[in-house]
């Protein structure tokens, strides 16, 4: 058992001041009080006390989510696998998917024992203490986008001491659903501005303690004291780089949480690549970004995969990612010529004129015909007649890349439900591979031409918040079978210029970080 100590109580029987020790690994803690009280602190100095008993050779992960904004200058503490606010949901989704999979890790090591009895003996067998801080749990449980997790949270209460969690969360009262949490948490600590509320913390009339930060009341030895709450620093400003720094050559088993911190690039792209991978950016496949959970790349695999859609809101990032993945295919295959189709936007003249000496810039369906004809690729129909005289010709290999809102009108159909997915079929023999740019409805309620535009796309983007999308006009996409409510519980909503990517073969979705070019 590690003991830290965390302040000094009043023990009025004895007429003394004896350490106030807490047992990491033992119990849940909620601290109340009003603004200044100094919960925040409270949480300081328990992150201080840990690390001056780190133990390397064991795994301790602490997660914090730091709702009340003063923790942030901590997460580089080495114990600490990720500290996050309240500005970015999927961060918090990623701590909570985290910490299930420890946990998860830790049950299938116990079998039918208690982390306690395990731990405390001093062979660890690999298992992992974790700990989760929420500071100021009021507002955790009041902001909506989370609400999907009051379950989870009670639920990691009831049963998380006996597979190896700690919960230690700071509370202002009782509002919110923090009343519902109360049975799981057996050491309570009431500081300074919670006067009315004694009775509901500890069942029992309490005299309030004088004035001052830190300054409190908890249940020791089955009475109410009085106590006094260390101090993290004298001086933490100066004090806690020094502290950081003590730790510089100490290797720990927590494993951290990298946070995106504004756009990826390909310049920042390894700063944020998770430990362990590696990934070249000059491959042969694309890498488009990476996993917002695990932080691994994510690439097109361009030997299975020859047809890629791309759907989103318009100024949500299309056009930046139909460009990476044109320049990617461009360092990996310089052999390769690409064909634009676009219209009168010209969305796609800048990408073009970028490979201008290999490239072809189409703006209509009877020019984009002509072409497939003229270049051995598909015979056009003219009036219903295919072209006799149509010859096929081989190429090094050739990028379609279809943005002209055209071949989802009437006269795109016969390119759409004909011709491109034949060239599909035969693509991986012929090295053609297949961008629509910037997927739309099919006009006309032309249900053949839409099922054949989705059946012959292997994988697909969205830049878009995902069960907003199939609930509304994504609902006869690649997307449409996902269950709405489902992806709503499952992801958070996206930034702009991030999204998702389908592989449709694997039928394997994941929420991506892109790279901005």
């Amino acid at each position: 058992m590690t003991r830290l100590a965390m302040g000094v109580y009043d023990d009025l029987d004895h007429q003394t001041q004896p350490l106030l020790y807490l047992d990491a690994a033992s119990n849940n803690m909620i601290v109340f009080g009003g603004h200044m009280s100094g919960k925040t602190t409270f949480l300081k100095t328990l992150l201080v006390r840990l690390h001056e008993t780190l133990d390397p050779e064991r795994e301790r992960d602490v997660y914090i989510l730091d709702f009340g904004g003063n923790l942030g200058t901590y997460r580089e503490l080495p114990l600490v696998a990720a500290c996050f606010d309240n500005s970015n949901g999927e961060n918090i989704r990623r701590v909570f998917r985290a910490i299930e999979e420890k946990l998860e890790k830790n049950k299938k090591i116990l079998s039918s024992r208690q982390f306690l009895d395990v731990y405390e003996s001093g062979s660890s067998e690999n298992l992992a203490h974790v700990m989760l801080m929420i500071d100021n749990l009021n507002s955790f449980l009041a902001d909506e986008r989370y609400t999907s997790y009051h379950e989870m949270l009670s639920q990691l209460c009831r049963e998380g001491i006996s597979k190896g969690l700690t919960l230690v969360f700071t509370a202002s009262d009782f509002s919110g659903g923090v009343s519902r949490l109360m049975g799981s948490f057996d050491r309570r600590f009431a500081l300074e501005g919670t006067s009315d509320k004694y009775i509901d913390i500890f069942g029992t009339r309490v005299s309030e303690p004088m004035n001052n930060p830190g300054r409190g009341v908890s249940m020791i030895d089955g009475k109410p004291r009085e106590l006094q709450i260390f101090l993290p620093f004298r001086d933490e400003e100066r004090d806690l780089p020094m502290f950081i720094d003590c730790f510089a050559s100490v290797e720990t088993k927590t494993e951290k949480l990298t946070a995106f911190d504004g756009d990826l690039t390909e310049a920042n792209f390894c700063d944020f690549l998770s430990k362990g991978c590696e990934s070249r950016l000059d491959g042969r496949d694309p890498v488009v970004g990476l996993d917002y959970y695990d932080h691994k790349p994510i690439a097109v695999n361009m030997r299975d995969i020859h047809s890629v859609a791309i759907y989103g809101k318009k100024k949500f990032g299309k056009t930046n990612l139909t460009r990476l993945l044109v320049r990617s295919i461009r360092r990996a295959y310089p052999e390769f010529r690409f064909v634009f189709f676009d219209d009168g936007r010209k969305q796609l003249a800048e990408i073009f004129e970028e490979c201008p000496q290999r490239g072809s810039y189409l703006t209509s369906v009877e020019e984009m015909s002509e072409y497939l004809d003229a270049n051995g690729y598909a015979a056009k129909m003219d009036r219903g007649v295919i072209n006799k005289n149509f010859r096929e010709k081989l190429h090094a290999g050739t990028v379609f890349v279809l943005q002209s809102k055209m071949l989802y009108q009437a006269n795109g159909a016969q390119l759409l439900k004909n011709v491109f997915p034949k060239m599909i079929a035969a693509a991986e023999e012929k090295n053609y591979w297949f961008i629509f740019s910037d997927v739309r409805k099919i006009g006309n309620n032309d249900r053949d031409t839409e099922s054949s535009l989705n059946n012959s796309i292997a994988a697909a983007f969205l830049l878009d918040n995902i069960a907003e999308f199939v609930t509304d006009r994504g609902s006869r996409s690649v997307f449409g079978e996902m269950d709405p409510k489902e992806l709503k519980n499952e992801y958070a909503r996206c930034e702009l210029g991030d999204g998702y990517y389908f592989d449709i073969e694997s039928d394997e979705l994941k929420k991506i970080k892109i790279i901005k070019v």
